[in-house]
């Protein structure tokens, strides 16, 4: 198999494709860079196959970083790993189960996954499993759940997972007119050892139709619903971190501790200098029909920096995000129509990159 790589080049003199009309990059514009990758499977690969380089695909909601400076998406069973440098690794189909509903990376080829079964060889409802995507194997982690959402594992050797309080994991896209009915969670985690215990009560009263979680460093928990983000320190403190509208949660926290959620200070993102370097007409249609807040319906992301938020107009649409450096970020941008991955670069000028 053969491979592509990121565009390096950020400091010299790039054409790029602006929704802003600028013909090159500014110092102080944010770079928003659609991904081409090898979409051929790996079956294909070891066949001697060709490769299939593709900047716009199916839509990716599930993204974990891969603990390696690269990442992981699946989706509907179509899993795909790039490394820091945008090679392929891995791109496969898995067909043994139904839906996913969060992954996390213990290693770059070691998986947390959270999904619901539809083999009697696995069990039935939802659960968590170690998933060796070498081997291609899967291993139950018994937890005491209901019915389990997104999930985290933790520096520390734990898994913190969402546990909705009812018989199925509330379906973000079901219900007439795409409404969907919230569900009361809890918060829980199991630790090395197996040993659970539960980070947020069903005493809290919160419901929610979708949870986020993440993990950093310190051991704190972020959650992020289809209302509102906050963070749970390791004594059981809980911060706001501001509420959003939008109707799915998007949730990354890097490790200098920066936060991507759901914007709530969509009128202060107007202002922001991007470009979006490069990409095929259909990336750039993507962009421009989802991706841009000033052309789109869809609430976007704000980054959180020592709890001041920094809205981003080239975030609408997003289903996904994943910090890949301390200040460098992926999303997830479109729907089943279309859907394209930019990696996301802050400004030459910034203090902070």
């Amino acid at each position: 198999m053969t491979y592509r790589r990121w565009m390096t080049a950020w400091g010299s003199v790039v054409l790029v494709v602006s929704l802003s009309a600028c013909s090159v990059i500014s110092p102080d514009s944010w770079r928003v860079a659609p991904i081409e990758f090898d979409n051929a499977l790996d079956d294909d690969a070891l066949d001697g196959g060709i490769e299939n380089l593709i900047d716009v695909t199916y839509s990716m909601a599930n993204i974990t970083a891969d603990t390696a400076g690269g990442f992981w998406t699946e989706s509907g069973g179509s899993w795909l790993h790039l490394d820091q440098s945008g090679d392929t690794l891995s791109r496969f189909n898995d067909d043994d189960f139904s839906t996913v509903h969060g992954i996390s990376a213990v290693s770059p080829t070691d998986l947390v996954v959270s999904r619901t079964d539809r083999t009697d060889a696995l069990g039935s409802g939802t659960g968590i499993f170690r998933f060796d995507t070498q081997a291609g194997t899967w291993t139950r982690i018994g937890v005491d759940a209901t019915a389990i959402g997104d999930v985290a594992a933790g520096a520390d050797g734990r898994i913190v997972f969402v546990d909705f309080l009812g018989e199925t994991v509330p379906d973000v896209y079901a219900g007439p007119s795409g409404s969907v009915q919230p569900k009361p969670f809890a918060v829980r985690a199991i630790d090395a050892t197996g040993r659970e215990t539960t980070v947020l009560g069903a005493d809290s009263g919160l419901t929610a139709t979708a949870v986020a979680i993440e993990t950093d460093s310190t051991g704190a928990v972020y959650v992020s619903t289809n209302r509102e983000t906050f963070a749970i320190d390791v004594d059981g403190t809980v911060t706001s971190l501001g509420a959003h509208s939008n109707r799915m949660p998007v949730l990354a926290v890097s490790p200098a501790g920066n936060v991507l959620a759901g914007n709530s200070t969509a009128d202060e993102a107007t202002d922001l200098d991007w470009s979006l370097v490069r990409g095929s007409s259909k990336a750039q249609d993507v962009m421009a029909n989802k991706g841009d807040c000033s052309r789109s319906a869809t609430g976007g992301l704000a980054i959180l920096q020592a709890g001041k938020p920094t809205g981003l107009p080239f975030s609408c649409g997003a289903k996904a995000a994943v910090w890949v450096t301390d200040t460098a970020f992926v999303l997830s941008i479109g729907d089943e129509a279309g859907t394209i991955l930019v990696r996301v670069t802050p400004p030459e000028s910034d203090p902070d990159r």
